[in-house]
């Protein structure tokens, strides 16, 4: 949903396959859910073209209803027209590849079933792994959590191709008995060009930005800001928070009683959900950015899209040492690591960070370098695509 732009899955979707139309491919999106970024509303027909020139089409509702029973309707709707579809790829097997990006087993079934039948090349993109507590213990969130895994253990493994975002990921797959050969690893894709700040002046000391969710680190975060305000430290700081969920009630005021607690309210400043040219626009305004997610199944398996969009900023980043982060980053070079789920570690990179202003400098521009030459869209898409035929 949200494609082109709104939300992380949006954003690399849009940039997969922008990529793949600058390298002369032919390509179209089919979204089966509506948009649902916040109170956002799509104006737009069923039927769009990306500023890019990227034809879309909602196979469902254009708009995602909160309400149950429409969306069921929306569902169904979604997949009687995705079948449909399948259906038309019969005889095209030679010039068409089926890329999906979605773990919803619902629909996951018939497009395995049916690009088999049509003998059609089907490439999954694995974006994370999310753990059995994020589904809660109602029956519901069982029957969710065993449609997850069905998809995520069984159907990716029917796949001829896997695109996935970690190195946690190739070996879960390869440990499952899939092919090396045909697991591509791309951890996330950056528009370098878009996220170049302007010169600004600096109005907040740290920036974090995106969905704030229990395993984005806030947590942390705030705790490291309150052992330095509480140090009686002579350098006046504050946090941006830029972002709220996406889809459903507010994240923020669960945020801002923590905040309370810890006695640094009048130290963070949230902007709620705002779009992409905002976004930009309020990490500029900010002299580091962080990201301090704690070590779980998730955040190892996964890759933030927000870190390439810090990086393309060109400020220095700090980053707690999740998943395949120093696998493509050295703390202290290119980046400020500091430990996972250790708020007097965090604590003690901001203080550095503060106290090494020209350091941070040269930092930043070889953050800026290493980062581009991992995550720029164009380069990345095009050496997929080479791994693909």
């Amino acid at each position: 949903m949200n494609f082109p732009r709104g939300g992380a899955g949006a954003t690399y979707l849009n940039l997969f396959c922008r990529g793949l139309k600058d390298d002369g491919h032919k390509v179209s999106v089919l979204l089966l859910k509506g948009h649902a970024f916040g109170s956002y509303t799509y104006q737009g027909p069923r039927k769009n073209v990306s500023e890019d020139g990227i034809p879309f089409t909602y196979l469902g509702f254009t708009q995602r209803p909160e309400n149950k029973i429409l969306k069921l309707c929306d569902e169904f709707v979604s997949l009687i027209r995705l079948i449909a579809f399948l259906f038309s790829l019969t005889g095209k097997r030679k010039s068409v590849r089926l890329l999906v990006y979605n773990s919803d087993v619902f629909y996951n079934i018939p497009i395995h079933i049916m690009s088999k039948m049509a003998g059609v090349k089907l490439i999954k993109f694995v974006a994370e792994y999310i753990d059995k507590s994020e589904f809660g213990g109602s029956l519901i969130g069982l029957i969710k959590r065993v449609a997850y895994y069905l998809n995520l253990r069984y159907l990716n493994r029917l796949s001829d191709k896997l695109i996935v975002f970690s190195y946690y990921l190739k070996d879960l797959y390869m440990r499952m008995g899939y092919g090396e050969s045909d697991i591509i690893v791309q951890p996330n894709l950056t528009d370098f060009d878009f996220w170049k700040a302007p010169p600004v002046e600096s109005k907040y000391t740290l920036g974090y930005s995106g969905a704030p969710y229990l395993k984005d680190g806030l947590s942390d975060l705030f705790r490291a800001i309150s052992l330095l305000k509480y140090e009686k430290t002579d350098m006046p700081f504050n946090l941006l928070i830029i972002g709220d969920a996406v889809f459903g009630g507010s994240l923020i005021p669960s945020l801002k009683e923590e905040c309370a607690k810890l006695g640094i309210s009048e130290n963070v400043v949230f902007t709620g959900l705002v779009e992409l040219p905002q976004v930009k626009q309020y990490l500029s305004e900010c002299r580091i950015l962080t990201i301090t997610r704690p070590s779980t199944i998730q955040t190892r398996a996964g890759f933030p899209t927000k870190l390439g969009e810090y990086f393309a900023t060109c400020k220095p980043v700090l980053a707690t040492d999740f998943g395949d982060m120093k696998k493509y980053f050295t703390d202290g070079t290119d980046i400020i690591i500091a430990e996972c789920g250790n708020p007097g570690s965090i604590a003690g990179k901001i203080k550095w960070m503060l106290n090494n202003p020209d350091g941070l400098i040269e930092i930043a521009e070889r953050g800026h370098k290493r980062a581009g030459e991992l995550l720029e869209y164009r380069n990345s898409v095009r050496s997929i695509v080479g791994l693909l035929t």
